[in-house]
């Protein structure tokens, strides 16, 4: 008669058996933390302090920085040890790190970011998110080593200025993505500055910056730009902006600076594939008129979207309605030759008169439209959701394949995540 085999048991009840983990399942676990409670695993035992040491991921980001206020007597003092202490004691490179300061938290001095940026620059960091709220005083700079590294490939700023020297070279030579809000360009020495070759950047984002024309930057693989904001120095931006066309996929304006410009002097944006227009007011007809001359310009432009301006109602209703009787008299539109453009998406849509006009516009100029989405106002109920949807399905259509879809659902507006979308995981600070 065969022996049963005794059943395998644990020995030990208090056996540690995360500890056993592969080092990389370790390290993936301290990503999902928020950087308190990683740093916390460094007392559960040996392995998990070396895990700690060589993790890569670093965020003292609000949520952190609301932790150590609610632990802390001395917060300043408390805040400026914690983050030497946690960034110096690396034993691998940090690749990844995150410093955002609001106005309510102690203030580092500009020694203690030029300490830090320093440091992160000579060990390995690639992506960088520094936050320093725009009214603190006074006003940081971003140092220089950032901006020379060779390492960092994506960088998000938000608040310090930017003191470019002229004729500076090998700035941002590996970098692939940019997003800058709340910045000010500026140039240390008087002088002609030189276009800065960034030979590998594909993704470039604007907020509320002050001088970007003083970024003259030669970008040969550059395929997205984001310009959203209040912009000043309009007419050196549209100077700035122009060359860029040539090489960009997708590209994203805000309402607000295009009462200024004048898209007739744009060289044709052949790589053009995506535009997103945020905050458009169809009650501005410069803004329009704008709009309807960039997109002669869009000759393979595939896809269209707009967020409305909610902030204004028609002024002029008779005006507005005998702008939908001879649209063709009112705006020169006739040499619209996009044959791609297959979907328009307009958000916060209110149904008024200057959009009805401009929908009518659309469809009746794009012959391989598809799709057309729009998404209604967040306090728009359903009945006045249909009674637009058949107004918009009363115009005429050149392409028989338009659809139009009205959702019932209210969705997000399309400028919270466009960061988000373009790459750069932002969490907005303001």
């Amino acid at each position: 008669m065969a022996q049963r085999r005794p059943l395998k048991t644990v020995a030990d009840a208090s056996r540690d058996l995360i500890s056993e983990l592969p080092v990389e399942v370790m390290d993936r676990i301290l990503e999902c933390l928020p950087t308190r409670d990683a740093a916390r695993t460094a007392q559960l035992s040996r392995h998990w302090n070396n895990v700690w040491l060589q993790h890569g991921r670093l965020a003292f980001d609000w949520e952190f920085l609301l932790t150590v206020q609610e632990c802390q007597d001395d917060y300043g003092r408390a805040l400026m040890n914690i983050i030497n202490n946690i960034l110096f004691s690396r034993a691998w490179p940090v690749k990844k790190f995150t410093l955002q300061i609001s106005c309510a938290d102690p203030k580092p001095r500009q020694y203690d970011v030029d300490r830090w940026c320093r440091f992160l620059s000579t060990n390995g960091v690639e992506e960088q998110n520094i936050s320093l709220y725009k009214y603190l005083e006074p006003k940081y700079q971003l140092p220089f080593c950032l901006l020379s590294c060779s390492i960092i490939k994506q960088l998000i700023v938000q608040g310090p200025f930017i003191d470019f020297p002229v004729n500076a070279c090998d700035i941002f030579s590996n970098v692939t993505s940019l997003a800058f809000l709340h910045v000010e360009f500026k140039h240390s020495v008087d002088g002609i500055a030189s276009s800065i070759s960034i030979p590998k950047l594909e993704k470039l984002a604007f907020e509320h910056c002050i001088g970007i024309s003083e970024f003259e930057i030669s970008p040969p693989k550059l395929a997205i730009l984001s310009v959203i904001g209040s912009m000043y120095g309009l007419v050196e931006w549209t100077r700035w902006l122009a060359p860029h066309l040539k090489t960009i996929k997708s590209l994203w304006l805000c309402g607000s600076s295009l009462s200024c410009m004048d898209a007739s002097t744009f060289p044709i944006a052949i790589n053009l594939q995506v535009m997103k227009l945020y905050d458009l007011n169809f009650g501005c007809w410069k803004q329009l008129a704008f709009v309807m001359q960039l997109l002669t310009k869009c000759p393979n432009l595939c896809e269209l979207h707009v967020m409305v301006n909610k902030g204004w109602e028609d002024d002029d209703k008779k005006a507005a309605s005998r702008l939908l009787e001879d649209p063709d008299g009112c705006l020169a539109i006739q040499e619209l030759k996009i044959q791609m453009l297959n979907t328009i998406q307009i958000e916060s849509f209110n149904g008024s008169a200057f959009e009805m006009f401009f929908m009518k516009l659309l469809l009746s100029k794009f012959p391989a439209l598809e799709r057309v989405v729009i998404m209604k106002r967040w306090d728009m109920n359903a009945s006045k959701v249909r009674k637009i949807q058949r107004k918009l399905e009363c115009f005429p259509r050149v392409s028989p394949n338009a659809q139009i879809v009205c959702p019932d659902n209210y969705y997000e507006p399309m400028h919270k995540d466009w960061l988000d979308t373009h790459g750069f995981r932002l969490i907005h600070p303001y």
